[in-house]
């Protein structure tokens, strides 16, 4: 059985050792997570960015780059993430009805027990960058790669 690939994006905003990170009320339920999305049809991955960072936080990007790409395979689907760094903003992260934003400091983020993948890709942003995570059903981390 062939896996469904979903093309999406993760906007990473991060200051001062601190990152922007969202974190789940109704649906997976006290995990952390980078701001992101699903691309729509007639949509670039740029826009997605733009638009999605915006739903989920409140904040407004002015100017932002693409660094590269993540893959994020689970038993049953892959994710193939463009990945953004947001280089200008304005305003300040918010509460909705079904996430909370906040920055949080990058250090005391990794001790938080519930992270999904995007977050543990902190560690290899870079321009170029190309990773591989595998993830069981439960988001469980199986390996992380560079390719």
């Amino acid at each position: 059985m062939d896996k469904i690939i979903r093309k999406a994006v993760r906007t990473y905003l991060i200051e001062d050792d601190k990152v922007i990170v969202i974190n789940y009320k109704n649906h997976d339920t006290g995990y952390f997570d980078i701001p992101g999305g699903k691309i729509n049809d007639n949509e670039t991955a740029d826009e997605a960015s733009i638009r999605e960072f915006k739903e989920e936080t409140g904040i407004t990007i002015t100017k932002q780059h693409c660094i590269g790409h993540s893959i994020v395979e689970y038993p049953e689907r892959i994710y193939d993430f463009d990945v953004f760094i947001v280089d200008e903003y304005s305003g300040e992260p918010l509460e909705f009805e079904e996430n909370k934003s906040m920055w949080f400091n990058i250090n005391d983020l990794y001790q938080e027990a519930k992270l999904f993948s995007s977050v543990e890709v902190i560690k290899y942003l870079k321009d170029n960058m190309n990773v591989k995570v595998v993830c069981d059903s439960n988001h469980k981390i199986l390996s992380i790669n560079s390719l």
